[in-house]
């Protein structure tokens, strides 16, 4: 009898001690020894669980909130962003389509881009990638001209064309020569100041320069996986220690 009593007694003791690795394992695989997310619990590349991120503060950045210091901690998802690319058929419908497949020169094509939570979104075009970079999202057609979106908001581009303009037509025609052209996607959680924040904004062109050194400045660690559709790709910013925002490239491969 008494052997049993201490027992049950001790019983509270063992589930601690059997359980506090688990729960300090957590821990360590939520901050990640180098900021990257290592768990194998719910998956945040998957599901929106909010984890432990260290924010930076950054220049050319109009923060939403004032904090005391460069740093601070919160608890938020991480950083997601998902495209896909859309080819137009004649009567203007759309279909999802390979975005590694070679295109051609009259080829119609849309991208649509969605983000995980609110934050701000731009979308920048090279019609090669030594050209500069034109703005085409923020865009007067859409979201009143701005570019702060919300959590699940798919934009799509072009979008909203004047009812003059054939279904088919509201597209991105794909022109020659033969090569790549490029869409930098931007997925921010503050403004980006010396980027374009509204569609009034938007004009002429930004020098390849700027661009490479803002994605240079980012910090991010990108990891590709299968989206929510058989040819979306998400891409999520793993770096817990630097999540301010993902630069993701997307290179459109043309043929004559």
């Amino acid at each position: 009898m008494l052997s049993k009593l201490i027992l049950f007694r001790l019983l509270p003791l063992v589930i601690i001690v059997l359980t506090a690795p688990l729960l300090r394992g957590e821990r360590i695989a939520l901050a990640g020894g180098n900021g990257n997310y290592q768990s194998s619990g719910q998956n945040p590349l998957v599901y929106d669980r909010p984890v432990e991120i260290q924010r930076k503060k950054k220049v050319n950045r109009a923060p939403r909130r004032t904090t005391v210091g460069a740093r601070f901690v919160e608890r938020v998802p991480l950083l997601k962003l998902q495209w896909r690319v859309l080819k137009v058929k004649e009567d203007g419908a759309d279909e999802e389509t390979s975005p590694i497949a070679l295109f051609h020169a009259g080829d119609r094509l849309r991208l649509a881009v969605k983000t995980n939570q609110d934050g701000y979104l731009y979308i920048i075009h090279q019609a090669s990638p030594t050209q500069p970079g034109q703005i085409i999202f923020p865009d007067s057609r859409l979201n009143g001209g701005r570019n702060d979106v919300g959590k699940s908001q798919e934009f799509v581009l072009p979008s909203n064309c004047p009812l003059r303009i054939r279904k088919s037509d509201c597209a991105m025609l794909v022109t020659p020569p033969e090569g790549q052209e490029v869409f930098t996607l931007v997925f921010s959680r503050d403004q980006i100041t010396n980027l374009p924040n509204s569609a009034t904004e938007t004009g002429g062109g930004i020098p390849v320069e700027t661009l490479m050194k803002l994605k240079a400045d980012s910090g991010q660690t990108l990891r590709r996986i299968k989206g929510s559709t058989p040819m979306s790709v998400l891409v999520v910013n793993t770096n817990t220690k630097d999540n301010e925002d993902i630069f993701e490239t997307l290179l459109l491969n043309k043929a004559q």
